[in-house]
């Protein structure tokens, strides 16, 4: 029996509209499923997922099935995650939705789990885990979680504690336990495809390719203690080999920041019918391009 293909999946920022990005989690997996189900072996996800995409890169790695993740999204909807808007805590906390409730929807996802469930004994591979999740320290700077858990003291993680640490938007969101100047890992490092190099991999961005570069992290000292000003967050789209692996959800920029335009079953189906139509197009050869050998476990 040969080797089970791999395919490395890099779940994009999702903001305010997780829905829509775990909606494509689910849809891609069901897809895939589909092209591998006559093989002999199946197929193997490796996750790497984004601020909330983070989440979404959870339920890719521990295969939740569509109708798990639908009900998820329809009882964890966006209002009920965030709560309420509190300027005085802004003022005083720089926290603008100081009890939001990530940390339940972490749990529903992630459970008890921690990074070394996911662990890979795969000596020529840095990251060693099926599962991959960016975070930004304000002291120091980019760092790829679990290979660089060392950095922040640890040893292993639940994946609760990485997902709040990992959606932590400056201003907006209260840090995770512990992770005080440990923040989203989108705040500089948007489109991490380096991560899987040389590997092929599938991309699920919320917008489109453009545009190429974001400014708002000049913003970050008045949001984050000790956040540094990130002049140039970069998303990679002017290369096409990228855009070809990419699926673009074609939503306006920026729009995951605003309070979702439709509910959370409608955004979850909206999702998950964009990554299931981009794959079903692709041919047998096209599907192949974006597969490589499983590492051994």
């Amino acid at each position: 029996m040969g080797a089970a293909p791999v395919v490395r999946i890099l779940v994009g920022v999702a903001g305010r509209s997780l829905s829509v990005m775990v909606g494509m989690v689910a849809g891609a997996r069901d897809a895939f499923d589909e092209r591998f189900r006559d093989t002999e072996t199946g197929w193997q996800p490796l996750a790497l997922g984004v601020s909330g995409g983070a989440i979404g890169a959870v339920a890719a790695a521990t295969g939740m099935r569509r109708e798990q993740l639908r009900k998820l999204a329809v009882e964890h909807p966006e209002s009920m995650v965030m709560g309420k808007r509190n300027f005085g805590s802004m003022l005083r906390n720089r926290v603008l939705y100081p009890h939001a409730r990530v940390h339940d929807l972490a749990r529903a996802i992630a459970g008890d789990r921690t990074f070394a469930d996911f662990r890979l004994s795969d000596p020529t591979d840095p990251t060693a885990s099926s599962l991959l999740i960016p975070v930004y320290s304000a002291r120091f700077g980019n760092l790829l979680l679990p290979r660089d858990l060392p950095k922040l003291g640890r040893t292993d993680m639940p994946l609760v504690e990485a997902l709040v640490a990992a959606t932590r938007i400056p201003g907006m969101l209260p840090a995770a336990a512990g992770l005080d100047d440990v923040y989203d890992g989108g705040c500089e490092y948007r489109v991490p495809h380096e991560v899987f190099a040389p590997h092929p991999s599938v991309i699920l961005d919320l917008y489109g390719p453009e545009p190429h570069d974001s400014r708002g992290g000049l913003l970050f000292p008045l949001l984050g203690s000790g956040l540094p000003a990130v002049r140039h967050r970069p998303r990679p789209f002017r290369d096409p080999r990228l855009r070809e692996s990419t699926i673009f959800a074609g939503m306006p920029y920026g729009s995951a920041l605003g309070a979702p335009s439709a509910d959370a079953g409608e955004l979850f189906d909206r999702g998950y019918e964009i990554a299931v139509r981009w794959l079903r197009a692709r041919s047998p050869e096209q599907i192949r391009s974006l597969t490589a050998a499983v590492p051994t476990s």
